[in-house]
C-alpha cells in the first residue's frame, strides 16, 4: 500500500511544532473571553454550568437554580457529583446472575452474556435486568434558587459566563427590581455553590431536595415523595449550618455559610429557606459525603479562579481570529466552549456519562465505548493527567472485567459497556455484544505514556494493557479455508450491525490491529518478548471488505450491507423504537428480510462511521490502502447528510479520516457542518434530540478532531494538515500533541 506518513526524528517534530506556532504567542485570556457564553433570555435550553469537573452545577438566568420545573425538559438545573449515587431498595433481591444467558453467537457458541430480553429470560430475569440497569443512578443533590419567583416575573436578563475565571455574572429585573448575582463554584475537591447577591430588597433563597426518579433520561427530581427521604438540621450557628440528607441508604451532608444577618428556617420536610436581612449579602453551600463546612464566597471565588486560570494556561489552545473563512469564528467558539464544558463536566475519576453531570441520561451511567469521544482529547490537549484519572478506574475494576471475560470463554479482561463506579455490567441486548470499547484502555494508556514516557507508568498499567489485548486476540476466529482471522459475534459500533449476522466490521478490524500492535510495543518497552500469536493475527487479519467498484464497506456481512455475491441486501426487520426514539441507527429484530439489488444501482455510498473510523482516529495499517480510502472518502463526501445531522461523533470521524488523507476541504466542511449555528446551544452544548438535549461526546469528538487537524499525527510533515492552504485558514495553536 502507499503510505504518505513516515517516521521522523523528535527534532523534526519539534521544528514542526514551532513552525505551527511561529506567528507569536497566543493571548489565551483574550481567546477565551471573546467566546464567553452570553444569555439574554430565560429559556429551558439556556442553562449554564459551573463546577470543577467532578462536581457540576447547572444554573438558570438568575445565576442560581430558581426555576427547576421550568427547565425540566431542557438543560435541567442539576447538582451532581461523581460520588453522588443512589439505588432504590432491592426488595425483590434481584441479582445479576438472573440476567445471564447462554447466548450462542457465530464463532462463540457458548458465551454467557448479561441480557435484557435475550432468547430465554423469564419474567423475573427481565425484571432483574431492568432493576440493575436503573440502579444505581446518579443522585441530584439539591436545588438552590431564589424563593417565590416566577419565570414570567423576570426580564432584563444580561448574563455572561466568565470561563477564564469560572464565574457567572447575572443581572435581571424581578418585578421591576434590579438584581445582580455573582456565582462561583470552587476548586478541586470542593463541591460548592457560592453567590454574591445585590438587590434593592432582601431576596430569600430556598434549598429544595428531591427524591430520585430513577428514570432513563430526566432531571432526577421527584418533588412528590417527601416521605421517602429526609433533611435534618444537624447544627446551626451564627452564619453557618450543617444539614444531613438521608435518601434510603445514601447519606450526605450539606453545609451552609452566609454573611451578615440571615435566618434559616425549615419550611417543609425537604425544604429550607435562608432569608437575609439586607439586599446585599453572600452565601455558599457545600455538598459532601461526610460532615464538612462551606467556604466564604471570596474563598470559593479565589479557588475557582485558580482552577480555571491554571487550566487555560496549561491546556492546548487554538486561535482562529486570523482566519478569513466565514466558518472560522463559529468553529473557534465551539472549540473554546467545548474545552470549558469538558473540563467543567468530565474531569472525573470515572468514565463520563453522555450528558456528563447535567442530567441523567441512561440513568447517569457510563458508556465505555464512548470514552473515545469523551476523553481521548485529554491526551492530545496537554491534559494527560485527566485521562489517567479514568484509566486508574479501569485498573480498579479489572477483577470484574476478568469475570466477564471468563464467563464468556475468553482469557484476560472484557470491558463492560454500560456501568457505574462499581464496574457492574448493566444487562443489555446491545451493549453486551459491542467490541469497540475493548481496545480503548490500550489507546488511553498509550496517549498518557506518549505525553509523559516513564518506566513506572509502563509497569503500573502494563498488566491492564496485556490482559485487554489477550481478550482481543482470543475473540478473533480463524477462517482456515481463506487462511485469515475474522471478527464474528460482535455488534458493530453504530449498533445496527448486530452480533448475529455481522462479519468483519471495518472499524473493529482496524482497532483490533491497533490494539494488538500497541500491546506488542508495550511488551518491548518493558523488555518482554512479543507474543507470536498476536503478530500472526495482525498479519492475517481479514482486510476491509469492498464493493465491486472499490468502496470500503462498513462490514463484510451484516444487516444493511450489500451482499454482492447473492445480489441482495439483508435487512433486520424493524423493532419498536424505545421512548424518545433511537439515537444511532435503528436496531431491528433478529429476523432478516432480503431485498434484491437493482442492476446498475450504486449501493456503496461510503457514509458509514464504521469504514471511516478505520482510518482517522486510527493510523494506517495493512488492512486497507490509502488509495481505497481516498475513493471511499470521495463517495462519503458526496452522499453525507449535511443538512439533517447533529454535532455528534460522526462528523469528527469524517474530519479525521479526511485529515489523514490530506483532504482539508472535506475535513473543514465536516467539522463545521456548513456553519450550522442552530445546533449550538448558548453554552456550547450540542443539541441532538428531545432525549439528548446535550451530547458531550460531540464536544469531545470536536476537540479530538480539530486537535488532529492542527497537530497531525506521527510522521505528518504538513503544517495544519486539516485546514486548506488557500490563505483563508491562518490557524495558530499551542500545546497540542500529534495523534498516533
Amino acid at each position: 500500500m502507499t503510505q504518505t506518513p513516515f517516521r521522523v526524528s523528535a527534532g523534526i517534530l519539534l521544528t514542526l511544532l514551532i513552525l505551527s506556532c511561529s506567528s507569536g504567542k497566543i493571548d489565551r485570556e483574550a481567546l477565551v473571553t471573546r467566546n464567553n457564553p452570553h444569555i439574554d433570555a430565560l429559556a429551558p435550553l439556556n442553562s449554564l454550568n459551573l463546577g470543577n469537573g467532578t462536581f457540576t452545577l447547572t444554573l438558570d438566568a438568575t445565576g442560581l437554580q430558581t426555576f427547576p420545573e421550568f427547565c425540566k425538559d431542557g438543560l435541567s438545573l442539576g447538582t451532581y457529583s461523581e460520588w453522588g449515587w443512589h439505588e432504590f431498595p432491592n426488595t425483590e433481591g434481584y441479582t445479576q446472575a438472573e440476567t445471564l444467558e447462554d447466548h450462542p453467537l457465530p464463532g462463540h457458541p457458548h458465551g454467557i452474556y448479561s441480557v435484557q430480553e435475550g432468547y430465554t429470560l423469564d419474567a423475573r430475569g427481565r425484571a432483574a435486568a431492568t432493576w440493575i440497569r436503573e440502579n444505581p443512578h446518579r443522585l441530584h443533590l439539591g436545588n438552590i434558587g431564589f424563593d417565590g419567583m416566577k419565570p414570567e416575573e423576570i426580564d432584563g436578563i444580561d448574563q455572561t459566563l466568565d470561563m477564564w475565571n469560572g464565574r457567572l455574572h447575572s443581572s435581571f429585573r424581578w418585578k421591576g427590581t434590579p438584581v445582580e448575582v455573582e456565582t462561583v463554584s470552587a476548586g478541586e475537591g470542593a463541591d460548592v455553590l457560592a453567590a454574591q447577591v445585590k438587590a434593592g430588597q432582601p431576596l430569600p433563597v430556598v434549598l429544595r431536595f428531591p427524591y430520585p426518579t430513577g428514570q432513563h433520561s430526566d432531571d432526577g427530581s421527584n418533588w412528590n415523595a417527601d416521605e421517602k427521604h429526609s433533611t435534618e438540621i444537624v447544627s446551626q450557628d451564627a452564619g453557618k449550618a450543617l444539614l444531613r440528607r438521608t435518601v434510603d441508604a445514601t447519606v450526605y451532608y450539606v453545609a451552609l455559610h452566609w454573611s451578615g444577618d440571615a435566618t434559616l428556617s425549615q419550611t417543609g420536610p425537604n425544604r429550607l429557606v435562608l432569608t437575609p436581612a439586607a439586599g446585599e449579602w453572600e452565601f455558599s453551600v457545600r455538598f459532601a459525603g461526610q460532615e464538612t463546612s462551606a467556604p466564604a464566597f471570596r474563598e470559593a471565588a479565589a479557588a475557582a479562579q485558580a482552577l480555571w486560570n491554571g487550566y487555560w494556561k496549561s491546556s492546548g489552545v487554538i486561535d482562529f481570529s486570523h482566519c478569513t473563512d466565514a466558518r472560522a469564528a463559529l468553529l473557534e467558539k465551539r472549540v473554546v466552549q467545548s474545552q470549558y464544558l469538558m473540563r467543567v463536566q468530565e474531569a472525573q475519576h470515572f468514565p463520563p456519562a453522555e450528558t456528563g453531570l447535567t442530567y441523567n441520561s441512561w440513568f447517569g451511567k457510563y458508556h465505555l465505548e464512548m470514552v473515545m469521544w469523551h476523553s481521548f482529547h485529554w491526551g492530545t490537549w496537554s491534559q494527560p493527567e485527566l485521562l489517567e484519572r479514568q484509566l486508574a478506574w479501569y485498573k480498579s475494576v479489572m477483577p470484574i472485567a476478568r469475570d466477564i471475560a471468563a464467563r464468556q470463554g475468553f482469557p484476560g479482561v472484557r470491558w463492560m459497556k454500560m456501568t457505574d463506579p462499581s464496574g457492574l455490567e448493566a444487562p443489555s441486548d446491545v451493549g453486551s455484544f459491542l467490541l469497540w470499547q475493548q481496545p480503548h484502555p490500550i489507546y488511553m494508556a498509550e496517549l498518557v505514556y506518549r505525553a509523559n514516557p516513564s518506566k513506572a507508568f509502563l509497569e503500573e498499567y502494563g498488566d491492564l494493557v496485556q490482559q485487554t489485548a489477550e481478550m482481543l486476540a482470543a475473540f478473533v476466529t480463524y477462517d482456515e479455508a481463506r487462511d485469515r482471522y475474522c471478527i464474528e459475534g460482535a455488534c458493530g459500533a453504530n449498533e445496527s450491525y448486530n452480533e448475529d449476522y455481522t462479519v468483519n466490521p471495518a472499524f473493529e478490524l482496524s482497532y483490533v490491529h491497533f490494539g494488538l500492535s500497541v500491546a506488542q510495543q508495550w511488551r518491548e518497552r518493558l523488555g518482554e518478548e512479543r507474543v507470536a500469536a498476536w503478530d500472526e493475527i495482525c498479519a492475517k487479519l481479514a482486510p476491509l471488505a469492498t464493493s465491486p467498484d472499490g468502496i470500503y464497506l462498513p462490514a463484510e456481512k451484516g444487516p444493511g450491507v450489500p451482499d454482492y455475491e447473492k445480489g441482495v441486501i439483508p435487512r433486520s426487520l424493524a423493532a419498536p423504537a424505545p421512548p424518545g426514539g433511537y439515537i444511532n441507527a435503528q436496531r431491528g429484530t433478529r429476523e432478516l428480510a432480503f431485498t434484491p439489488m437493482e442492476p446498475g444501482r450504486e449501493y456503496a455510498r461510503g457514509t458509514s462511521s464504521e469504514n471511516l473510523l478505520a482510518f482517522g482516529v486510527l493510523p494506517a495499517n495493512r488492512l486497507f490502502t490509502e488509495e481505497g480510502m481516498q475513493k471511499t472518502l470521495d463517495r462519503a463526501a458526496e452522499y453525507y447528510d449535511w443538512t439533517r445531522g447533529s454535532w455528534s461523533w460522526n462528523y469528527p470521524s469524517l474530519a479525521m479520516n479526511a485529515t489523514r488523507l490530506l483532504r482539508p476541504d472535506v475535513a473543514v466542511r465536516a467539522i463545521t457542518m456548513d456553519n450550522r449555528s442552530e445546533l449550538l446551544l448558548p453554552g456550547g452544548n450540542n443539541y441532538r434530540t428531545e432525549r439528548l438535549r446535550m451530547y458531550l461526546p460531540g464536544n469531545g469528538g470536536l476537540l479530538l478532531a480539530v486537535g488532529m487537524m492542527c497537530a497531525g499525527w506521527d510522521g505528518c510533515t504538513v503544517e495544519n494538515p486539516g485546514f486548506p492552504k488557500d490563505g483563508t485558514w491562518d490557524v495558530r495553536w499551542e500545546g497540542l500533541k500529534p495523534m498516533p
